[in-house]
């Protein structure tokens, strides 16, 4: 009797969700990759820190406007992909999950948002890069989980060991105006870091801003934050991953919080904070 196929590395994993991202903007569809491949693909200092750390290959995440969620399957069904039948109809249509017999290889399709542990809207940041959902998009998807394990740490330090945090939207950075003429993003603590990242910093404004509307993701996110800074990684960027989460962290406790907030705050944790992913998606 056969056994399963071999797991695809990540070169094929990566050649892949490459290839699907092209072929469905060839069409007129807008498809980015999210999850540990979207780390990969953001920017190859995140590539050769994930490398150093031994992150294994992973599956393919996607997301996709919600009117692009058929014409995206009839393209992945063309390529081979099968989608599951049943989780397509618990989910109505939110969320695909595919397998390719090939490989065993697992591709799943998100619309419009990313709803686990908390919830990420994404549709009006699809179009901010090429291939993949913006930095700071791929960083919020790992700090929203309640229990990450060994794999999630890994890309969120890969992340913030080679992505400086900035200003971002809300304070300007990135942006062409008096004192920085050339729109080069800036670090939040003005300090020189190693040439290990791309030029582009994480929106600690963004994710500010975000985390200031829900008390419950941004207990969840520093919570992940303040872990991240007391286990470094071992690959020698523990000190820059720390100052890098201090920075985040300072701009995300500064934000004005909403009335919605303070008044969730005051309950705190006597309430169930975040959604529970098991249930949510053992719909079948």
């Amino acid at each position: 009797m056969a056994g399963a196929p071999p797991r695809p590395g990540w070169e094929a994993v990566q050649r892949e969700a490459v290839e699907l991202v092209a072929q469905a903007g060839a069409r007129g569809m807008v498809l980015r990759v999210v999850g540990s491949t979207g780390i990969r693909l953001h920017c190859p200092p995140a590539a050769a820190a994930l490398d150093r750390l031994r992150r294994p290959a992973k599956d393919i995440d996607l997301v996709c406007r919600r009117e692009d969620r058929k014409p995206l399957r009839r393209l992945l069904e063309e390529r081979g992909w099968q989608v599951d039948r049943d989780l397509l109809v618990a989910m109505e249509g939110q969320r695909y999950a595919f397998t390719h017999p090939h490989d065993g290889l697992e591709l799943d399709l998100f619309v419009d948002k990313l709803e686990f542990c908390h919830t990420i809207e994404l549709r009006d940041r699809l179009r901010r890069r090429e291939v993949t959902v913006p930095v700071e998009d791929l960083l919020l998807q790992k700090l929203q989980i309640v229990k990450p394990t060994v794999t999630d740490r890994m890309d969120s330090q890969a992340l913030l060991a080679t992505h400086r945090v900035g200003a971002g939207e809300r304070g300007g950075s990135g942006r062409r105006g008096p004192g920085n003429p050339e729109g080069v993003p800036w670090s939040v603590d003005h300090r020189e870091d190693p040439p290990v990242d791309d030029g582009e910093a994480i929106d600690a404004g963004y994710v500010a801003g975000l985390l200031a509307r829900d008390w419950g993701f941004h207990h969840t996110a520093t919570a992940n934050l303040a872990a991240l800074r007391a286990a470094p990684p071992g690959n020698g960027s523990g000190r820059l991953v720390g100052e890098r989460v201090d920075a985040l962290l300072a701009t995300i406790e500064a934000a004005p919080k909403s009335v919605r907030w303070r008044a969730r705050a005051r309950v705190g944790e006597r309430l169930q904070w975040w959604q529970d992913v098991d249930e949510r998606e053992a719909v079948y």
